[in-house]
Formats: C-alpha cells, sequence, structure tokens
C-alpha cells in the first residue's frame, strides 16, 4: 500500500511541475496599409521589432489596389481567425467609420498614418497630418518667398491624411492661425485657389495608380508650363514627379518639396533638385501600434491621451540631414523586405 501510494504522489508531483511549463496562448494582431508603398515596408519593420520585444504574431498587409474593399475583406478575415487588435491606414474614413466601430465592438481598435476621427477608435498612432502640412506650407513658403504656381498631386483627396495634409499647406500659404488638429473647414479641391501670394492650379489624384500619378505631372506640367513648384503629398507621389520632370529636362528648374523617405527623393535631396521632404515615422507607427494593442488586450495601461492622439512627429529633412537619415532608413528596409519574403 504504502508503495501505491508513493506512486501516486510522484505522479501528483510531475503533474504539478508540468501544469506552470504549459505556454499562454501567443497573442496576434494584423496591421493593414491604405495601399502598397516602400513607405509601408518600414512600418512592417516596426512590427518584426514589435513582435521580438513582445512575443506577439503580427500579419501585416497591403492591399494591392488601394481600395476599400480588400481592406475590409483582409479584417473581416482577422477576425474569423480571432486576432487579439487589428491596426489599420484607414482608406475611406468617412465611408468606413461603421465597418470601424464594428470592429471596435469585437477587438482593440487603433488606427494609423490616416485617421477616422469621428470612429470609436481607441487611438491614433502617428503625426498630426494637418501639423505637417503646416510644416509642408512653410517649405513651399522658403522656395518661392515671392509667391508662385503650385501643383498638388495625391492618392485619393478623402483620405484623412490628404484631407489634412493638403489643408495644412493652404492654411500656412494663407497666414491663418494655426487649427486644431482635425481642421472642420475644408477648402473645396478646385483649380486656381489663391493662397497668399501663391496660387494653387490643381490638386490631382491618381486613386493609387503610380502610372497615373506620373501622367497627372505630365498634363500638369502641358497645360501649366509656368509651375513654380510641385509636391506630392503621398510617398509614390513625389518620385512620380521627379520621373515626370526628369523626361521633360525640367529637374532642378522646377522646385519640388516631398513627403515621406522614398530612396528616389532622397537621393534627389542628395543631388539637388528635391528641395526637402516631411517625413513621417512609418517604422515607430508600425512598432507602436502593436504595442498599444498588445497592452490593450493585456488590460494594461496603454498611455493613451485624452485626445487619443498617440504624436510621433514629422520631421523636414533636407541635404543637411539626408545622408545620417538614408542610413537608418536603409536598415529599416532590410529587416521589412526580409520579413515580408518569409
Amino acid at each position: 500500500m504504502k508503495k501505491f501510494l508513493s506512486i501516486v504522489v510522484l505522479i501528483l508531483a510531475a503533474m504539478s511541475i508540468a501544469i506552470p511549463a504549459v505556454q499562454a496562448e501567443e497573442l496576434s494582431f494584423a496591421l493593414s496599409s491604405n495601399a502598397p508603398a516602400t513607405f509601408w515596408t518600414h512600418a512592417r519593420a516596426g512590427t518584426v521589432i514589435a513582435e521580438q520585444e513582445l512575443g506577439v504574431q503580427v500579419e501585416f498587409y497591403m492591399p494591392p489596389g488601394g481600395s476599400v474593399e480588400e481592406q475590409k475583406r483582409f479584417v473581416e478575415t482577422m477576425l474569423a481567425k480571432g486576432v487579439d487588435g487589428i491596426a489599420l491606414s484607414v482608406i475611406d474614413p468617412e465611408n468606413m467609420t461603421p465597418f470601424l466601430n464594428e470592429i471596435v465592438a469585437e477587438v482593440p481598435l487603433v488606427l494609423t498614418d490616416s485617421d477616422a476621427p469621428n470612429s470609436n477608435r481607441l487611438a491614433y498612432v502617428g503625426m498630426s497630418n494637418y501639423a505637417a502640412g503646416r510644416m509642408a506650407g512653410e517649405a513651399i513658403k522658403g522656395q518661392l518667398p515671392d509667391g508662385g504656381e503650385i501643383g498638388i498631386f495625391v492618392g485619393m483627396i478623402d483620405a484623412q491624411n490628404a484631407i489634412e495634409r493638403r489643408q495644412g499647406i493652404i492654411d500656412e500659404l494663407k497666414g491663418l492661425p494655426y487649427a486644431a488638429q482635425y481642421p472642420g473647414e475644408m477648402t473645396p479641391a478646385e483649380p486656381n485657389i489663391q493662397a497668399g501670394k501663391w496660387v494653387i492650379l490643381d490638386t490631382r489624384t491618381d486613386n493609387v495608380d503610380e502610372s497615373r500619378a506620373k501622367a497627372n505631372a505630365e498634363d500638369l506640367l502641358v497645360k501649366n508650363p509656368g509651375v513654380d513648384l510641385m509636391i506630392g503629398l503621398w510617398g509614390y507621389n513625389t518620385p512620380a514627379i521627379i520621373s515626370a520632370l526628369g523626361d521633360a529636362e525640367k529637374l532642378g528648374e522646377i522646385k519640388i518639396v516631398g513627403f515621406d523617405e522614398d530612396v528616389t527623393v532622397l537621393q534627389g535631396i542628395k543631388d539637388g533638385y528635391v528641395a526637402g521632404t516631411v517625413v513621417q515615422n512609418p517604422f515607430e507607427y508600425g512598432r507602436k501600434s502593436i504595442e498599444v494593442l498588445y497592452k490593450l488586450a493585456k488590460g494594461e495601461d496603454a498611455g493613451i491621451p485624452e485626445d487619443k492622439l498617440i504624436d510621433v512627429p514629422a520631421r523636414y529633412i533636407t541635404k543637411d540631414q539626408v545622408d545620417e537619415f538614408m542610413v537608418t532608413i536603409e536598415k529599416q528596409l532590410k529587416i521589412g523586405e526580409t520579413n515580408a519574403q518569409k
């Protein structure tokens, strides 16, 4: 009998040791960009670092056509898989708000890069796009202090980041007081807008089509040969401008200001035909979005301020800073590209 009891004790002891060794289920999250672009490869790198730091899994997605339908399908698939939180760069904030609210009812949702401020999202991770637009406006004034004609290029004008960047530029050129993060009065996208000493010839959209983006720049140049400056509001727009002006042998004659850190734009800054570019920090967007979702899923304090904006400030990169900046982003691209191939 004693021998039997000893065996039972040993079995129970073994069981008690084995139970704590069982690993808790790994948390998983999803992040969708608003379009396929090199910009988002940096964000992917940030999610890779978050995976390593937090011990989580991240499903990263770039909608091939940059469409609402693609983004919605991805989200629905992720919800069906049971992810613990979702991060999005919203393609159409106004029309997607009801859908976003449905997501929040199921899992934590944070937005990054492009916001939907009227939704129930728990936080927005990124810069103030309006502030970035004001920064771009300052750059334009520095390049054309006596005024001039400007062409604006962007993928879609109804994306919140496009709305705010464009409005920030216009307000800065008009010399208006600094507005709130989400300015309510938007200037219609019509031709020949007078903004102080400057004229915005047009705001051209391409529906996230890079070949069309270049065609837009070419067409504006043909119709407005006196244009003084072109600015691209999304990452691929400025490379399209550079390509169009290069073909027309106008590089160095027409000033260029960009957004984001495409290597073509950075090389243009080094070579002197791009004045500068307003950069976000997509690497930190990716890393921070997953960190916030992780803390929310764990019931921890995610450090979300009252205005829901987790600020990752913009910077304006000119020739003085471009070399150091390029070294940093080259490392990020290698991380993001390596992960994309897995």
